[in-house]
């Protein structure tokens, strides 16, 4: 047990013979020194006690504390300094871990409703606490499953306390609209690569460069700068596209794989300890799907009636040499949007950079892909 010490300073006429009196009463020292008729002793607290009680004229003061008693007295001497500080180190952490805005990166009002309503579903919002980066890709996953026909391709990043969502909405030509007049427009910006007209006027040519909606293949058919025909536009425009995917990987990656074995089982958590009962035969490696059967109002006691799956855990630790993983996340990003007659055309790093936590790497790709979409229009409006 860590045990009190004082250093006292004695003074007084014949300090020496004070001294002497003090050990015929049993009173012990550390150690003992006299200077210019000045003693100086090192005793501990049950001495200290017994010579506080000591009816003398000599002046006894404490020099310096040692032990529990000077850790008492600095904790009461900077009781405000240490308040503050746990307080700052509690904000600190909660407004480094909240997120404060959502940015959804898209003009379509709607889209940016649909998107807001499902990050809500899984807490992803202002002023929830940030999620780890596996539960970001889960939910990425589950919200393109579900909005198939709404939405081509999602993407979550984190930057500081913010989420930036970049989306594309799922464009579906309606073939019931196959005999309206219409133009062929670019859907994205490129330059053009393969035009394949099957009907319609072709206003743009190989190896053009073409913004988002300008006409590629006109349903207006001119003649001598006159419209003498207007059509249904058909084909196809291929142009060459490109993207900037960041991949945000953790530093120390897991990787696992489920085995096919599971069970149930009967679990009680109380504060930070877990127990599973009867579980003879614990799985290493697991997840768990939890149940909750019971908690306490505080949550500080519950009874869960868990799944568990049995994995194999690999672990693989990305640095700033080895970034062919990277590289293969990106390129499953893109080419699970891509048509059978799209491709990627070249990859290349921008950057990369190390974070507390993860490894965040910037990749450029031009990607060979069908850039055609109908803007419909009437014969007094084309006129």
């Amino acid at each position: 047990m860590l045990e009190s010490y004082y250093k006292l300073e004695i003074s007084g006429k014949d300090v020496k013979r004070f001294i002497r009196n003090l050990y015929k009463m049993n009173i012990y020292f550390e150690y003992i020194y006299f200077s210019n008729g000045v003693c100086y002793i090192k005793v501990n607290s049950d001495n200290y006690k017994k010579i506080k009680n000591v009816k003398t004229y000599y002046s006894i003061k404490i020099i310096k504390v040692y032990g529990l008693k000077r850790i008492e007295t600095l904790l009461k001497n900077n009781l405000f300094f240490l308040f503050f500080s746990f307080i700052s180190i509690i904000l600190l952490y909660f407004f480094s871990n909240v997120i404060f805005s959502v940015n959804i990166v898209h003009s379509d009002i709607n889209l940016r409703k649909l998107i807001i309503s499902e990050l809500e579903k899984y807490d992803i919002k202002k002023y929830s606490f940030i999620k780890d980066y596996e539960y970001i890709q889960e939910v990425k996953k589950k919200i393109l499953e579900d909005n198939k026909t709404n939405i081509e391709w999602l993407e979550i990043e984190r930057i500081g306390t913010s989420y930036e969502i970049k989306v594309e909405k799922r464009i579906i030509n309606d073939k019931e609209d196959e005999s309206k007049l219409r133009h062929i427009v670019a859907k994205k910006s490129g330059i053009i690569m393969k035009i394949v007209a099957e009907n319609g006027e072709i206003i743009k040519k190989k190896n053009d460069y073409v913004k988002e909606g300008e006409i590629i293949i006109s349903g207006e058919i001119h003649k001598n700068d006159e419209i003498v025909d207007n059509i249904p536009a058909s084909g196809n425009v291929y142009a060459e596209v490109w993207y900037k995917v960041k991949v945000e990987m953790p530093i120390n990656y897991k990787e696992e794989t489920l085995t096919g074995k599971s069970k149930n089982v009967l679990n009680i958590n109380f504060l930070n300890y877990s127990w599973n009962l009867l579980d003879f035969n614990s799985y290493k490696n697991k997840k768990v799907v939890n149940n909750q059967l019971f908690s306490d109002f505080f949550g500080m006691f519950n009874i869960n009636y868990n799944k568990e799956y049995e994995v194999i855990i690999k672990d693989e630790v990305n640095n700033i040499i080895s970034e062919e993983f990277a590289f293969k996340i990106a390129k499953n990003k893109i080419e699970e949007n891509l048509k059978e007659d799209e491709y990627i055309i070249s990859q290349k790093k921008l950057k990369t950079v190390i974070n507390n936590s993860t490894i965040v790497t910037e990749i450029f790709f031009k990607v060979y892909e069908n850039i055609s979409s109908f803007s419909y229009y009437s014969i007094e409006e084309g006129q």
